[in-house]
C-alpha cells in the first residue's frame, strides 16, 4: 500500500472541506478520516523506528523527507515450500548422501535462484566431493547475493587462496575480486585490503599491491609488517625508481614514531629493518644518504640518540671504531661518557658490511677496509656470519671485484663457496672474473666451466669462457661457445616478449637489493627450471678442461670412459630386463640412454660444422654473419672466429674418422646406432614426437652413420617413430626417401604399408606433392622405353633385346600405388588407366582385378557417369575374374575374403538381398575355418548394419550380442 499517495489524498480532502463552508461533515466521512490519520500515525512511527528516530511530528510533514536507508533491500524469507527443500538437503548433506542433495540444492536454486542458503548449500557439498572449483564458484554466487557481507567476500578469497594447484592464474585473479568487492562493501576492512595488495603482488601487478598498502598505511603507519610489505613490492617493481620513494617514506614515518615514543629496543630491535631501509636508499645510488641514515639509527638503537654532533661528521665512520683512538679527534666527544660496548661492538655485522659495501663504491676504499677487518676469514664468527648473510658477502665480495680488488674478492668468494648446498652459477661466474684478472687461466676455466653445469642457461660464463679460449688459441671451443651464448641470448629475447615485467626488472638500471634478493633468484630460478623441463635450448654435453694439464686431461678423459662403459652396460641390462617383462624400468632405460646419446651428440668429432652448430642451436652457416644486432660483441666474435676456421670447413670434410676406427670409448659404432634408434622409437611410444625425430635426425647427420645399411635402418626407425605418433607426413616424407634410394617392388610396398598403419585421415597419402614424385619415376620408365624403341627403330632392330627390356620394365607395385592414389582421390578415370597398365603386366593378380572392379563400380556411382550400366557389369566382370583367380586357392580364408568383397559390392550398389547372401556365406567360412576376429567381427558388423536398414532391430541386436566380443 502506498502511504504516501493516501497522506497526499487526505490533505487535499481537508482543503476542499475548508474552502466549502456549505457542506455538511458526514459523520462516516470523519470516522474514516479518523481512522486514516490513527494510520498515518502508526506508519509515521514504523519509520522512525527505521530510521532510528524518537519522534515524528506531524507539523513537518510538509518539510523535507529524511535520507533514509539506501542500497538493496534486506532479502526476503524463503517461503514455506523452499524452507522445506533446504531442510530436506541439510538432511541429506549430514547423511552423506551428495547427490540427493545436488538434487534437491539445484532443484531450490531452479525454484528461486536467489537463494542464499542453497548456493552455500552446493558449496559445501561440492566441496566434500573434492570439487574445488565448483565449490569455489558457488561460494562466489552466493557471495553476489550478499554483496554488503564483507565476511561473505572475505571467506570466498580465503577459499580460493587455499586451494590453489599448478595454475594458480584463476584462482589468484578470483581471489582479487572477492577482495575488491569486500573493499567496495567496507573501505575501512584493513584485511581485504591486505588480501588484495598480497595477491596483486603475487600476480605481478605491483603497483596495485602498492596502492593498497599505502591507503592502509595512513591508518597505521606503525605496522611495521606492512611497511615490509611495501618495500618488498616497491623494489620487484619494474619503475622501482619511482616506487621506492613511498616505501623509504614510510619507514622514515615507522621510525619517526618509534623515536617520538621514545622506545628503545634491546633484543627485538629492528636492525634488519633498518638494514632494509638503508639498502633502499643504496638501491637508487644515493650512498652518501644510506650511510646517514645508517649510522644515525644505529646510534638511537643503541641509546646514544642524543648525541647528535655525529651527524656533522660524515667523512668517516670513526664513530665505530673499535677503540677511541679517532674518536677522540672530535671536540663533543667525551672519551668514557658512555659504555664503550655502545659504540663500535654495538653495531651488528650486518650494518657493518653494508657500511664497507657503500664505501667501496664511494671510492673510500681505506674505510671500507677498517670495516672489513671486523671479518677475519680464519676465524669461526666469520663463518657463522657468512652461513647467515651470505648474499651480504656475495655483495661485499662483488664490489671488491668492480673496485679493482681481486684478490680480496676471491677471499670471500672462496668462503661462500664452501657453504653447503647447490653451487651457485652467478658466484662461480664472478670467482672465474677474478682469476681471470689475475692471469690464473686454469682457475678461471674451471670456475665457468663449473657455472655452465650449474646452470645450464647462463649466457655470461660462455662468453667469458670463449674470450678465454679465443686468447688461448682454442678456437674451435670457442665458437662453439659463441653459437651456445647465441641461441640462448635469442631464447632469452623470445622469454622476453612472453614476460616483459620480468626482464625489466632484472635488466633494472640499480642492483638487485640484498634482502629479497634471494626470493627474487628463487622465483627466476623456478622459471628457468620450468623452461629446461619444457624445451632445452642447448643441450648438456661434456666440457673437458682443455686449459689444464696434461696430467689432468688425461686423468679426467680416462674417468669419463670409465663412466660411459659402465652406464652402457648398465642400458644392456636394463633392456634385457625390459624384453623379460619388467616394463617398470623403462625410465631408467630411458634415462641412462638419455645421456649417452647427448655425450654421443655433444662430440664434434661426429658432426660437420654446420650440423653441429645446428645442434647447439644456431641456425644457418658459420658465413652467416648476425644481422639483426651486426655491432653485438658475441656476434662479432663469432664472425671473426667463423672466418678463421673457414678454410678448414672448406677443405677435408671435418670429422670424418679414419677407416680403421670403428668404435668411441669402446662401444661400437652398431650398438651406438641401435641406441639411438631404440631410444627414438622409446620416445615416439611416449607420444614425445619431437624429440624423437630430433634423435633421428642426429644420427642421419652424424658422419659415422652414411653408409647405406646404416642409413637404411634410421629411416626405417624414423617411420616406426612417424607412426606411433600418428604423423603422415613423416610416414610419406619417409617412404619418399626409401622409394628414391632404391627402386624396387618392396620400397613401393613400403610406401602404402606406412601410409596404411599410420592412424590419420590420408591427406597425405593423397598429396599433390606424393603423386608427382611417384608419377615422375612413372614418367622416367616410360621415357627409357621410348628412348629404347627409338634406338631399335633406328638399328632396324625388329624389338628391344632381352637386357633392355628387363631395364625398362614397369613395375606393377609402382603403378598400383599411383593408380590407388587416384582411386583415393576419386580420380576414377585416371586410376583406371594406370590399373589397366598393370593388368597388362599381371592379369592373373587378383589384386589387380578387384581393384579395376571396384574403380569400375565407384565410377558408374559417379553422379556424372555416362552408360552407367555397362560401368558397373564391366566392374562385375572384372569382380568375377577376381573371384575365379582367388577361388583357385581353395583355403577357407580365402573364400571368406571373395564373399566379404562381394557382400560389400552388393550393398555398395543398394542390392541388400544379394548382400546378405554373401555375409552369411563368409560368416559360414569364418566360423568353419575358426579364422582371425578381424573378419570375423566385420562382418558380422556390416550384416548387423544391413538388418538395422531393414528395420530389424531385434536380429541386429542379437547377432553382435551372440558374435562380438570385445
Amino acid at each position: 500500500m502506498d502511504f504516501t499517495r493516501v497522506s497526499s489524498q487526505d490533505d487535499e480532502t481537508r482543503a476542499y472541506d475548508a474552502h466549502d463552508d456549505g457542506s455538511d461533515a458526514d459523520s462516516d466521512l470523519e470516522e474514516l478520516q479518523g481512522d486514516i490519520a490513527k494510520l498515518e500515525g502508526s506508519v509515521r512511527e514504523f519509520l522512525a523506528s527505521q530510521h532510528g528516530e524518537t519522534s515524528f511530528s506531524p507539523a513537518v510533514r510538509g518539510g523535507t523527507r529524511g535520507r533514509g536507508a539506501r542500497g538493496p533491500r534486506k532479502a526476503a524469507k524463503p517461503r514455506g515450500d523452499i524452507t522445506a527443500r533446504l531442510s530436506k538437503v541439510n538432511q541429506a548433506f549430514l547423511s552423506g548422501d551428495y547427490a540427493r542433495a545436488l538434487d534437491l540444492a539445484f532443484e531450490v536454486i531452479r525454484i528461486n535462484a536467489e537463494t542464499h542458503q542453497a548456493w552455500t548449500a552446493l558449496s559445501s557439498i561440492f566441496r566434500e566431493q573434492g570439487e574445488m572449483a565448483r565449490a569455489l564458484s558457488t561460494m562466489v554466487y552466493a557471495a553476489h547475493l550478499r554483496p554488503k557481507d564483507v565476511f561473505g567476500w572475505l571467506g570466498c578469497a580465503s577459499f580460493a587462496l587455499d586451494t590453489i594447484t599448478d595454475d594458480e592464474s584463476d584462482n589468484l585473479h578470483t581471489a582479487r575480486l572477492c577482495y575488491s568487492a569486500a573493499i567496495r562493501a567496507d573501505p575501512t576492512n584493513v584485511e581485504a585490503r591486505l588480501g588484495k595488495a598480497a595477491v596483486c603482488h603475487r600476480q605481478g601487478h605491483l603497483a596495485a599491491a602498492i596502492s593498497e598498502y599505502n591507503m592502509v598505511l595512513k591508518n597505521r603507519p606503525q605496522d611495521l609488517d606492512i611497511v615490509r610489505k611495501l618495500a618488498e613490492a616497491c623494489v620487484d617493481n619494474k619503475h622501482a625508481e619511482t616506487a621506492i620513494p613511498s616505501a623509504i617514506s614510510a619507514y622514515q614515518k615507522y621510525f619517526e614514531l618509534a623515536a617520538a615514543r621514545s622506545i628503545h629496543h634491546s633484543l627485538d630491535a629492528p636492525w634488519h629493518d633498518v638494514g632494509i631501509y638503508v639498502e633502499l636508499y643504496a638501491s637508487t645510488g644515493r650512498y652518501q644518504d644510506a650511510i646517514w641514515e645508517l649510522k644515525a639509527l644505529s646510534r638511537w638503537l643503541v641509546g646514544r640518540g642524543h648525541e647528535k654532533y655525529w651527524d656533522n661528521w660524515q667523512t668517516d665512520d670513526r664513530e665505530w671504531d673499535a677503540d677511541d683512538s679517532r674518536r677522540q679527534e672530535i671536540p663533543d666527544f667525551v672519551s668514557g661518557g658512555l659504555e664503550q660496548d655502545r659504540y663500535g661492538s654495538a653495531l651488528p655485522y650486518e650494518l657493518r658490511i653494508r657500511l664497507a659495501i657503500y664505501r667501496l663504491r664511494l671510492g673510500d676504499q681505506d674505510e671500507a677496509f677498517l670495516h672489513m677487518s671486523w671479518l677475519d676469514p680464519t676465524e669461526q664468527h666469520t663463518m657463522d656470519f657468512v652461513n647467515d648473510f651470505s648474499f651480504l658477502v656475495y655483495e661485499l665480495a662483488s664490489a671488491l671485484a668492480r673496485s679493482s680488488q681481486p684478490t680480496q674478492a676471491i677471499t670471500y668468494f672462496e668462503l661462500l663457496r664452501t657453504l653447503p648446498g647447490d653451487a651457485d652459477p652467478m658466484l662461480l661466474l664472478q670467482l672465474g672474473r677474478c682469476y681471470l684478472t689475475l692471469g690464473a687461466h686454469s682457475s678461471a676455466e674451471e670456475c665457468f666451466l663449473a657455472s655452465i653445469e650449474a646452470d645450464e642457461a647462463i649466457i655470461e660464463a660462455r662468453v667469458e669462457l670463449a674470450n678465454l679460449y679465443e686468447q688461448t688459441r682454442e678456437d674451435e671451443e670457442a665458437l662453439i661457445l659463441a653459437a651456445e651464448a647465441m641461441a640462448l641470448r635469442r631464447a632469452r629475447e623470445n622469454d622476453t616478449l612472453s614476460d616483459p615485467e620480468l626482464e625489466a626488472r632484472s635488466a633494472s638500471a640499480f642492483p638487485l637489493q640484498p634482502v629479497f634478493q634471494r626470493h627474487r633468484q628463487a622465483r627466476a630460478r623456478t622459471r628457468r627450471d620450468n623452461a629446461a623441463r619444457t624445451k632445452p635450448v642447448v643441450p648438456r654435453r661434456y666440457r673437458p678442461k682443455r686449459l689444464a694439464g696434461p696430467d689432468k686431461r688425461q686423468q679426467d678423459e680416462q674417468a669419463r670412459a670409465l663412466k660411459l662403459s659402465e652406464q652402457y652396460r648398465v642400458v644392456r641390462e636394463l633392456k634385457q630386463k625390459i624384453a623379460d617383462g619388467h616394463e617398470n624400468l623403462i625410465p631408467a632405460w630411458m634415462a641412462s640412454s638419455e645421456e649417452l646419446i647427448n655425450d654421443f651428440r655433444s662430440l664434434k668429432k661426429f658432426y660437420t660444422w654446420d650440423k653441429y652448430l645446428h645442434f647447439l642451436g644456431k641456425t644457418g652457416t658459420m658465413e652467416t654473419q648476425d644481422i639483426e644486432q651486426p655491432e653485438n660483441e658475441l656476434a662479432l666474435m663469432y664472425e671473426r672466429l667463423s672466418r678463421s676456421l673457414a678454410p678448414q670447413v672448406e677443405g677435408p670434410r671435418p670429422g670424418v674418422l679414419s677407416s680403421n676406427q670403428d668404435n668411441h670409448q669402446g662401444i661400437s659404432f652398431d650398438n651406438w646406432l641401435d641406441l639411438f634408434l631404440d631410444y627414438a622409437i622409446g620416445l615416439a611410444v611416449m607420444h614425445r614426437r619431437d624429440e624423437a625425430y630430433q634423435v633421428c635426425e642426429a644420427a642421419r647427420d652424424s658422419t659415422v652413420f652414411q653408409t647405406p645399411k646404416y642409413v637404411f635402418s634410421i629411416y626405417v626407425a624414423w617411420s616406426v617413430c612417424a607412426i606411433y605418433t600418428s604423423d603422415e607426413e613423416k610416414c610419406v616424407a619417409t617412404a619418399r626417401h626409401l622409394m628414391r634410394d632404391s627402386e624396387l617392388s618392396d620400397s613401393y610396398r613400403m610406401f602404402a604399408l606406412l601410409s596404411y598403419l599410420c592412424q590419420s585421415p590420408a591427406s597425405w597419402y593423397t598429396s599433390g606433392p606424393a603423386q608427382k614424385f611417384i608419377l615422375r619415376q612413372i614418367k622416367g620408365i616410360d621415357m627409357k622405353h621410348e628412348i629404347v624403341r627409338t634406338q631399335s627403330n633406328e638399328t632396324m632392330a625388329a624389338e628391344p633385346t632381352g637386357a633392355d627390356r628387363d631395364s625398362i620394365e614397369l613395375d606393377v607395385c609402382l603403378l598400383m600405388l599411383y593408380g590407388h592414389i587416384l582411386f583415393t582421390s576419386a580420380s576414377y578415370t585416371f586410376a583406371l588407366g594406370y590399373f589397366l597398365r598393370a593388368r597388362a603386366l599381371d592379369p592373373e593378380n587378383a589384386m589387380v582385378n578387384l581393384s579395376l572392379g571396384l574403380a569400375y563400380v565407384h565410377y558408374g556411382l559417379k553422379r556424372q557417369s555416362a552408360n552407367r550400366q555397362y560401368l558397373f557389369l564391366q566392374g562385375q566382370a572384372f569382380l568375377a575374374s577376381y573371384t575365379n583367380t582367388r577361388a583357385t586357392r581353395g583355403d577357407g580364408k580365402s573364400l571368406a575374403e571373395i564373399y566379404y568383397n562381394l557382400a560389400r559390392l552388393f550393398q555398395l550398389l543398394g542390392i541388400m538381398s544379394l548382400a546378405m547372401d554373401y555375409y552369411i556365406k563368409a560368416i559360414q567360412e569364418v566360423k568353419r575355418e575358426d579364422l582371425s576376429t578381424t573378419i570375423k567381427n566385420t562382418t558380422i558388423f556390416n550384416s548387423s548394419l544391413l538388418y538395422l536398414t531393414n528395420q530389424n532391430t531385434l536380429v541386429s541386436y542379437l547377432l553382435i550380442n551372440k558374435n562380438i566380443i570385445l
